[in-house]
């Protein structure tokens, strides 16, 4: 009987669920969004009661969990887009929901970067970045056989890079993302495109040519900062997954343009094969890896 893993992907305006199998292959899947169960408590106790269902009473073998941040025993660090999920114990409350089974909860930019190796994109490489580009920013390093998390999980938080002079962590901020994650974005082409909502919008109906100039630019200034980065990490290739991805055409000409003139060693740039379930997929590989640990 193949064995069945069970991943949950909890992120700030929907929660995925799942139940697949070690060879990448989902059995069910369910979703929910965040605004329907309200409080963050009132969020972990629905996906906890949609998982109950999926599983119809048949066992797992391991659980992963995709999050938002960092989570920690007393915790989650880094974590602001839903209110309250600071407070959450999520080991606590997953290790006593699942207490037969092996439970790994992962940053879900970290967990994706699983995915992509094991199943997606980066089979196959030694070192190699996963890129979110959606409402958050941030990078994961793949490098000797592993997914680096960084002395205290925060490895790849690329949101809180700044400019001289510009409030940071200590004073709320996170100022790369401000300026360049896809609610900013939203937010900009709002202002200047109007009746534009929203990027992805624009994209799709805008036909000003000031909007192109506008995303070229963006694409070149994310493309200067995180090229800095590949010169410091030395990747061999890079996977661009959340949101933004969707726009991989437009964006991968510019980045590679930019990085073949100023990285010593320009990584390929590839896209995600999961855009916007990879962290549905990222929780599937940590119950699959947290399920082959001894």
């Amino acid at each position: 009987m193949t064995e069945r893993y069970l991943a949950f992907d909890f992120g700030g305006t929907k929660v995925d669920i799942g139940i697949g199998t070690a060879a990448g292959e989902w059995l069910a899947t369910t979703r929910f969004a965040v605004r329907e169960a309200g409080t963050a408590e009132a969020v972990v106790e629905r996906a906890l009661a949609e998982a109950a269902a999926l599983m119809g009473g048949a066992p797992v073998r391991a659980v992963g969990v995709s999050t938002m941040g960092i989570t920690r025993p007393e915790g989650v660090l880094l974590a602001p887009a839903i209110p309250g999920w600071d407070a959450l114990r999520l080991p606590e409350r997953f290790q006593a929901a699942f207490a037969d089974q092996p439970v790994a909860i992962e940053n879900d930019v970290r967990a994706a970067l699983e995915a992509e190796h094991r199943w997606g994109a980066l089979q196959g490489t030694e070192y190699a970045a996963y890129l979110n580009l959606g409402t958050g920013i941030a990078v994961s390093l793949w490098a000797a056989g592993r997914v680096w998390p960084g002395a205290h999980g925060a490895f790849g938080e690329v949101a809180y890079w700044w400019e001289p002079g510009e409030a940071g962590f200590s004073a709320g901020h996170a100022p790369f993302e401000e300026r360049y994650g896809g609610g900013a974005l939203d937010r900009r082409v709002h202002a200047e495109f109007p009746p534009y909502q929203s990027l992805q919008e624009a994209f799709d109906r805008c036909r000003d040519p000031r909007f192109d100039a506008f995303v070229t630019d963006v694409w070149r200034a994310l493309a200067h900062r995180l090229g800095q980065a590949w010169v410091l990490l030395d990747v061999e290739a890079v996977a661009i997954g959340g949101g933004m991805a969707a726009q991989f055409a437009r964006i991968a000409p510019i980045f590679e343009a930019e990085w073949q003139s100023h990285v010593p060693f320009p990584p390929r740039v590839v896209p995600s094969r999961f855009l916007g379930r990879a962290g549905l997929w990222g929780a599937l590989a940590v119950a699959v890896r947290g399920g082959e640990a001894p």
